[in-house]
């Protein structure tokens, strides 16, 4: 039995929102305005954990209405009182610590020393850096000549919907709530639908951390009812979106239908290059590292590994040594490492593809990680592949599985061009002692973000732009401030004004 079958909902939510009233608007929790409700599944063992409330566009609406009265408020509010509520959060945020945790982990399959661990302090650590900036908003006066001057202001759009993803349900929400928040922004979220259940915690929190009513709203439902409402809606003119690249892509569309501004963050196809300098311990770990952590479901995964031809057979076997120290089984164990994929729909995908890659020559390397999967849970074990020809689907598409895949290489250039040869552009990693090396590889790579010896190194001041098919705009640091707030220019002339007529 998972551990999660154990747990009781009542323990961790609001009594009203446990008992499936899971939307929250204008500070109250309500159920869909057509009662309907969908089930979130804990993937680690199949069973169901709450019945949530699947709200559609009237849903979405009441929301955006609550949070356009509220949004002037909380636009008016001195910088330091929107700090002063930003920075209790993030204290209620670490209390909570094991609640957040636990919800996360029996909703995306993540393992309880991730949840309750650095992705708490991530949360919370989100909220108190941009509770230090916003009261530091600036903006610039122009010269424009002795009787004319130029001002250029900063202001919140107003209501801004944001769309977070399944892979990381809190942290990733964070990452909107907090710049959003701090800007003077209201906003409506819309959770992914696998994993709502951290969200509506965040909710009480930052209710009780004084935000005021219907400033922030959580409206749960599917992508196809709620999401698509929200992206439609008139009075939401910033959208904010994390997820995969076709949703993305429709969101554009639909956003520029109606001249809307859009920050997205989409998928990858990230390349790992080992030369034939590095140290190749530390590399080999940082590629089993970022391939199969979080079960493989993460963005900036760099799971297409180029290698230095005269070392494949090495890395490899250092590799192997790794993955058998991996534990694999509840994630509410804290002794797991990794747990379930977050769905029954997306574990077939990624296995779907290893098919596609086995038919195509595609060859597995042996490995023994320490695999405890659970009844009826959505496991799989960790994969490495070789042979693998470049034109195959699993070479080209973002996979969101614990899979690897090695390629050797003979020279630089053509490392490089193998690692930009992909639709997407978020990440990449390169290991190297040679500094020059180094310096090339980071000009001559079409990412977003670069990491010279290490991956997934970040600070909340390290700002991880999209490139191609891998989003617009930036999140994480000062420039995400810059995705929720809109220029305006005043003109002012102190007499003297002749016109052309």
């Amino acid at each position: 039995m998972a551990i999660a079958e154990k747990i009781k909902l009542t323990d961790y939510l609001p009594s009203d929102c446990a008992a499936g009233k899971t939307l929250w608007i204008g500070g109250e929790w309500e159920s869909a305005a057509d009662a309907q409700t969908f089930a979130s599944i804990d993937p680690a063992s199949g069973h169901e954990l709450a019945q949530i409330a699947q709200g559609k566009a009237i849903d979405v609406d009441r929301a955006v209405q609550a949070a356009k009265v509220a949004a002037k408020t909380w636009a008016a509010m001195d910088g330091m009182a929107r700090a002063a509520i930003l920075r209790k959060a993030a204290e209620l945020i670490r209390e909570h610590r094991q609640a957040l945790g636990t919800l996360d982990s029996i909703d995306s399959g993540k393992t309880i020393s991730e949840t309750a661990g650095r992705n708490v302090d991530g949360t919370a650590g989100m909220f108190d850096f941009y509770a230090g900036i916003t009261d530091k908003i600036r903006g610039s006066v122009i010269d424009m000549g002795p009787k004319t001057t130029g001002l250029v202001e900063k202001e919140p759009y107003g209501v801004v919907g944001a769309i977070s993803p399944w892979n990381y349900p809190m942290s990733n929400a964070a990452t909107k709530i907090a710049p959003i928040l701090a800007c003077g922004n209201a906003l409506v979220l819309k959770p992914a639908e696998q994993t709502p259940l951290s969200a509506l915690l965040l909710a009480h929190i930052l209710d009780q951390a004084g935000l005021p009513k219907g400033v922030f709203n959580v409206v749960t439902g599917l992508g196809a009812e709620a999401g698509a409402a929200l992206v439609d809606h008139p009075g939401v003119p910033k959208l904010s979106f994390t997820g995969s690249t076709a949703t993305g892509r429709r969101i554009a569309a639909a956003a520029g239908q109606n001249l809307k501004s859009v920050t997205l963050e989409l998928g990858g196809k990230s390349p790992l290059i080992v030369f034939d300098d590095a140290d190749l311990d530390a590399a080999a770990s940082g590629a089993v590292t970022t391939v199969f952590m979080n079960q493989g479901q993460t963005c900036t995964s760099c799971a297409k590994v180029l290698v230095a031809r005269s070392l494949v057979g090495s890395f490899i076997s250092k590799c192997q040594e790794k993955v058998a120290a991996i534990k694999i089984g509840d994630p509410l164990d804290p002794a797991n490492d990794l747990g379930p994929i977050v769905s029954q729909v997306q574990l077939e995908r990624v296995k779907k593809l290893l098919a596609q890659g086995a038919a195509a020559g595609a060859k597995q390397v042996e490995l023994k990680a320490d695999y405890k999967p659970l009844d009826g849970g959505n496991f799989i074990a960790p994969v490495i592949l070789t042979d693998l020809d470049p034109t195959n689907p699993l070479a080209k598409e973002e996979i969101f599985g614990p899979v690897m895949a090695v390629y050797p290489f003979d020279t630089d250039d053509e490392a490089y061009a193998a690692a930009n040869d992909t639709q997407y552009g978020l990440a990449a990693s390169v290991w190297t002692n040679s500094l020059a090396r180094a310096e090339v590889a980071r000009r001559v790579i079409n990412a977003g973000i670069v990491w010279i010896n290490c991956v997934h190194t970040l600070s909340l001041n390290t700002p991880v732009p999209g490139r191609k098919a891998s989003g617009l705009g930036s999140e994480y640091g000062w420039e995400a401030m810059d995705n929720y707030m809109r220029l305006k220019t005043t003109v002012t002339m102190f007499g003297g004004y002749q016109g052309l007529f």
